[in-house]
């Protein structure tokens, strides 16, 4: 691929200038907030408020309260207007009113308007996907050339994904596309490139965007911006793949280096990252369940565990599909609804008895006789992706009712009573176990070919459970 040229000064240039403050007067007819003047704009802790005096909304006979909203409100700077798209009233201290900023835009703004986007996410830090993700090399107005640049592909639409840093050396995540769309269209897309990216890297862009769209293909000086607030940006220590075997492998130089010469270790292609992608935007399910691991790898050991089994639960479902009745103990639907036909009768002729005190929960047990048990869905879709289990997997697989229903599964059969951090040990021995399941299910899924990371072998020294395996496993 020739080395695209992005041109993002511009947009730098306008965050920087946005986040110094602002200061202007409120319009908005038929509305107490109505030509209130000296309103200050201001960025604070990843967020923008506004701040008037409360003296003068009382003269325009206001009667805001807080936690009231206001929608639609312009805010005019002179030289340019702002619409701002919520304005929640979270603070009333005389002489002071403050509300917060979810989102606004500028003037004439539309999002139905078909155009050339580029989102601009600000980045605590850069996103690490140089042994993660296959890259490429690009130019733009800021830098002769970089390769922390990648790019995936949706229904032939090229979308461009890179990192690039300010003069003030902050970091940004830019995503573009040179099709016009709509910002829906556009906003979708960035939503699961978000959310794979941060899957894969372990870093999850968030806390506010920036949208700027484009007449021109070249996309270099926009039209129109549109600010909103987004999920919080999250920062785990987990990641499915590393194609750099130092990076993980600390305590064992040899078995490194055996891997580095062995040049057995890859990223992640443009054409899994891609399918990773489009498996986000087509799926709600899916969504939910990456955002679930994503979440759970950033929280505490009490939930780690019982975030990857409901999103290892609900992974078996998706790769399950139709395939449902094939795996389940009476494969013939004929042949099920006959045997839970013969079942009810016999119910039937039974349920007058004084004994038979329940007799709707056994019949709603006969209709759903032929379902898996829960042990058997979650081994299930390994089944059918061809993914061997080994031993030490089916024991963590098994102690799925544990995780969720509070309890704390004793692999080592130390008995209830041992203490509090021999139970964290199996929490951690758990969590990374079922992370490494998850990811052998989602790579698979998504059509790679390689070596992702085996964290019961890489943090043994840390859940004090040794195994006898490789650092990496192998999806063939």
């Amino acid at each position: 691929m020739e080395n695209p040229m992005f041109f993002n000064i511009d947009a730098f240039n306008f965050i920087r200038d946005l986040k110094k403050g602002k200061k202007g007067t409120f319009f908005k007819k038929k509305s107490h907030l109505n030509g209130i003047e000296d309103v200050e704009l201001n960025y604070i802790e990843k967020s923008f408020n506004a701040s008037f005096d409360f003296d003068v909304f009382l003269k325009n006979g206001g009667d805001l309260d807080v936690g009231k909203q206001i929608k639609k409100l312009d805010f005019n700077l002179g030289n340019q207007i702002f619409t701002l798209e919520n304005f929640f009233i979270y603070k009333i201290s005389p002489p002071e009113m403050k509300g917060e900023i979810y989102g606004f835009y500028s003037k004439g703004y539309s999002k139905i308007k078909k155009q050339y986007y580029k989102s601009v996410i600000p980045l605590s830090k850069e996103i690490n996907f140089h042994f993660t993700i296959k890259e490429f090399v690009f130019s733009s107005d800021t830098s002769k050339w970089s390769r922390i640049g990648t790019k995936i592909i949706m229904n032939g639409e090229d979308i461009i994904i890179v990192q690039e840093k300010d003069e003030n050396k902050n970091w940004f995540l830019i995503i573009q596309s040179k099709k016009k769309q709509s910002y829906e269209e556009f906003s979708d897309k960035v939503f699961s490139i978000r959310i794979a990216l941060g899957y894969v890297t372990g870093h999850l862009a968030g806390d506010e965007g920036y949208f700027f769209s484009y007449s021109r293909k070249e996309m270099k000086n926009f039209k129109h911006f549109y600010y909103r607030s987004l999920r919080s940006e999250i920062i785990t220590l987990m990641n499915p793949l590393n194609s750099n075997p130092f990076a993980w492998i600390r305590n064992n130089k040899k078995v490194a280096n055996k891997y580095y010469n062995e040049k057995c270790l890859e990223t992640m292609s443009i054409e899994n990252f891609s399918n990773l992608c489009n498996l986000l935007v087509s799926n709600d399910d899916f969504t939910a369940t990456l955002l679930l691991i994503i979440e759970s790898s950033k929280a505490s050991l009490i939930f780690r565990p019982s975030g990857y089994s409901i999103a290892l639960e609900t992974l078996s479902d998706i790769v399950i599909g139709d395939e449902n009745y094939k795996l389940s103990p009476i494969t013939s639907k004929p042949d099920n609804k006959k045997f839970r036909k013969e079942l009810n009768e016999v119910l039937d002729k039974h349920s007058v008895k004084e004994s038979f005190k329940d007799i709707k929960t056994l019949k709603g047990r006969i209709e759903h006789i032929n379902q898996m048990t829960n042990g058997e869905r979650l081994k299930a879709p390994f089944s059918v992706l061809g993914i061997n289990l080994l031993q030490e997997d089916l024991n963590v697989i098994s102690s799925r009712n544990d995780f969720l229903h509070g309890r704390v599964p004793d692999f080592k059969n130390l008995g209830v009573s041992r203490s509090i951090n021999l139970k964290d040990n199996d929490l951690y021995y758990a969590s990374v176990r079922l992370y490494t399941l998850i990811n052998l299910l989602i790579f698979k899924m998504v059509g790679y070919k390689g070596y992702v990371l085996n964290f019961p072998k890489i943090y043994e020294l840390d859940t004090k459970y040794k195994v006898k395996e490789d650092y990496y496993r192998k999806i063939e």
